[in-house]
């Protein structure tokens, strides 16, 4: 009698009208099964690709809007009474919240303001209504590493000359080390090496108890109580890329990189020595006078042991992006003040979050439906097939074939259509994986609010990135579907083959059944 397996090959063979059939079928539905995987792979993909293109960047800030809630609870005697400082954080705090295991680096930044008659900054150089009396700012951006952080971000580069040096991160050279724009350099004639000074001054109080100096006669000599002067030298030259002025946005980009131009980074304990110097004067004219200080003033000086308290802008390097959450989690205890708040550079990124679980959700249901449907057509299909055979079947019993080697004859004729079809299917289920996709994602996204704040009116600050230059990472919805990869891998694709015939094996389950409970004898009468 022929062997089994040539009876196997036989039969589809002499058979195309069926095995088409079965052919067709098997990649219909696989295809929809492929589809279904695909779109889980890319949705791994994407996520990977999108936290390649996000900033794990965190930042401690207050809370505005409890805060201000909070003071507006207390009834304060606005008259008599100054509102009480906000929170700040202290070193230690960000040293504790920077030993976290999600954190990989961080840094902190001082911004401080210091003045010059001597020179000019490139948002002051083309101001033609400067008044002269009046000395021209400067941005002092502070920071505690050797690498700035604007540098790793790619905020500014480095064109000549260096950053700082672990020496230089520490008190005790004979002047602070800076890196400048090449725009001031140019302005003022100043190149690597070059040294320059800023001061800050202290006056005798006016009328209302203030010290601080603001223009014309404030700064005769005579109104003067103490001058404080920093050297700097000039070890590091930075520029920034320039603006595509015919941008939407292109006034605001303008302005930011002026900004970013006019700054001067500097070593976080030069700024802390000039705020330390300046409090000493202030202390030191109120006593010399005996004048009273202003309500503002004194509101801000530290009390009786604590340090002399500036602005820190932290800034954390997660190890992960997914840690986001779980970092928060673990800082929370460790602030001092329940109106801080964690914010984040990753913008409007974190909104494709519940859209990604939405198109992972109706992939699920695809995929289980598809092999529910496999399971159960694919057996009633090959049970009508076996039922146009009974003859056949009952002959090769009459004969003495073993019921073990027709169902494994019948597993062959499935398989070896089924393998066809399911080859062809991973295709074309990729194909129609990446169509279907990206537009269900893109509906998705086009649902998702962006993170927009209400109206502040300029009240309330903006995000501590927006402060220190560093933009959210605010991607379009076109730029978040260009993320979207379906590529499969050989993994996938043996994971796709297995599934598949797994499936196909297992909708044979009925037609065994019906191939073990056939009687020859009935079969041939």
């Amino acid at each position: 009698m022929m062997n089994f397996i040539k009876r196997a090959v036989t039969s589809v063979m002499r058979r195309p009208g069926k095995s088409i059939i079965l052919l067709l079928l098997v990649f219909i539905l696989g295809s929809v099964i492929g589809g279904a995987m695909s779109v889980e792979g890319a949705i791994s993909n994407t996520n990977s690709n999108l936290r390649r293109n996000m900033r794990p960047l965190v930042s401690v800030a207050i809370d505005h809007n409890a805060w201000s809630q909070w003071v507006m609870e207390q009834n304060f005697d606005w008259i008599n009474t100054f509102p009480p400082q906000q929170p700040r954080l202290t070193p230690s705090e960000v040293r504790a919240l920077a030993s976290l295991e999600y954190v990989a680096d961080y840094d902190y930044i001082i911004n401080y303001a210091m003045r010059s008659f001597n020179y000019s900054n490139p948002l002051s150089a083309a101001d033609e209504w400067r008044d002269e009396s009046t000395p021209v700012q400067f941005l002092l951006s502070g920071s505690s590493n050797t690498e700035l952080l604007h540098v790793q971000q790619g905020i500014i580069n480095i064109v000549s000359g260096r950053e700082f040096l672990a020496s230089e991160q520490n008190p005790g050279g004979e002047r602070v080390a800076a890196i400048v724009s090449e725009e001031f350099a140019r302005i003022n004639n100043l190149s690597v090496n070059s040294i320059f000074t800023l001061q800050e001054w202290v006056r005798y109080p006016d009328e209302w108890g203030n010290v601080e100096p603001w223009g014309g006669d404030d700064f005769l000599d005579e109104y003067i109580f103490a001058t404080i002067e920093l050297e700097f030298e000039i070890v590091g030259i930075f520029d920034v890329e320039a603006v595509d002025e015919e941008s939407e946005d292109a006034q605001q980009s303008i302005w930011e990189r002026k900004r970013r131009l006019s700054t001067i980074y500097v070593p976080n304990w030069s700024l802390e020595q000039v705020a330390r110097e300046v409090s000493d004067a202030i202390d030191e004219v109120f006593e010399v006078t005996g004048e009273e200080m202003s309500s503002w003033l004194a509101a801000d000086r530290p009390k009786e042991g604590e340090e002399l308290q500036m602005r820190i802008i932290p800034i954390f390097v997660l190890r992960d992006p997914d840690d986001l959450d779980r970092f928060k989690e673990a800082a929370q205890p460790l602030l001092s003040s329940e109106f801080f708040e964690f914010q984040d550079s990753q913008g409007d990124v974190t909104g494709i979050a519940s859209s990604m679980n939405s198109l992972q959700t109706i992939a699920n249901g695809v995929l289980y439906v598809a092999l529910g449907a496999t399971l159960l057509i694919l057996s009633l299909l090959i049970t009508l097939f076996l039922k146009d055979r009974r003859f056949e079947m009952g002959v090769y019993l009459a004969l003495g074939e073993k019921k073990g080697r027709i169902i494994t004859q019948i597993l062959m004729e499935v398989l070896v259509t089924s393998v066809v079809a399911i080859t062809f299917a991973v295709f074309a289920g990729n194909i129609m994986s990446d169509v279907v996709g990206r537009n269900m994602l893109m509906n998705e996204l086009q649902n998702v609010p962006t993170n927009v704040d209400g109206p502040n009116f300029g009240m309330m600050p903006g995000s501590v990135f927006d402060e220190i230059g560093i933009p959210q990472t605010n991607l379009t919805v076109e730029e978040m579907i260009e993320q979207f990869d379906v590529s499969i891998d050989a993994q996938t694709v043996v994971l796709f083959y297995v599934i598949g015939l797994s499936t196909v094996i297992f909708s044979t389950l009925v037609p065994v059944i019906y191939v073990l409970r056939l009687n020859p004898k009935k079969v041939l009468m």
